[in-house]
């Protein structure tokens, strides 16, 4: 995103001196964003350990995966994003560890219901497949139509740097949220790798769009 605000900016410079200075800028920023070590560093900012089960006496009442979209084959398929495929295991995973019921939240896109998709190439007994919300903010929300908060805590499985802005979100709909022991090493595969890779620029990429998304679900009221 930034990037393009960048090159923009280059287009419109008519210096030569400030043009080639925004070119060593965008350099640098491409190099930095590219290393996975950055990523792992910065995406700190965005774990929660203070919700961790083991720092509190409560059991979890159900377990929340938000799903993480869906793609086009090109021959009139979707199909679950890798990212969707390994929240789904993971929360299948913690669902039989603490014996509770396991929630999928995906919204409508493009007219198709997400999670309603999603769960057909999963043979798993969800409890509750939540389709109508669009975002983080409306999953949270929606949820209140049809579970209690009085249940207990909802147990995430997600991305870790979406813990943040989900966690502020549902707490702000008055939910209790915890989050797994194990999330980093699972989720996320810890890398201090110092190569430049795609991978290190994808991760950077989500941070920044959950950086953005916190300041905006903030400035609006949602957390």
């Amino acid at each position: 995103m930034s990037i393009i605000w960048l090159i923009v900016l280059y287009f419109l410079l008519k210096s030569d001196y400030w043009k080639k200075f925004l070119l060593y800028l965008v350099f640098i920023f491409l190099l930095i964003a590219s290393l996975p070590i950055v990523s792992t560093f910065v995406g700190k900012f965005f774990y929660s350990d203070y919700y961790r089960v083991s720092n509190h006496h409560k059991k979890p009442a159900y377990v929340l995966v938000p799903a993480a979209g869906i793609w086009h084959d090109g021959y009139d398929k979707w199909h679950p994003t890798y990212e969707s495929i390994i929240r789904i295991q993971y929360g299948k995973k913690l669902s039989e560890q603490f014996s509770i019921p396991l929630i999928l939240a995906g919204g409508d896109m493009k007219k198709i219901k997400e999670a309603n998709l999603i769960s057909k190439y999963f043979n798993y007994d969800f409890y509750l497949i939540e389709v109508e919300s669009g975002n983080t903010f409306e999953m949270a929300k929606n949820l209140k139509k049809f579970i209690k908060i009085s249940d207990g805590p909802l147990l995430l499985a997600t991305t870790p740097v979406h813990h943040k802005r989900t966690i502020l979100t549902l707490k702000k709909q008055n939910f209790d949220v915890l989050i797994p022991d194990n999330y980093v090493r699972v989720l996320s595969g810890i890398n201090y790798s110092v190569i430049p890779s795609i991978e290190g620029f994808t991760r950077f990429n989500a941070i920044i769009y959950e950086f953005l998304g916190i300041i905006w679900y903030y400035f609006t009221g949602k957390i």
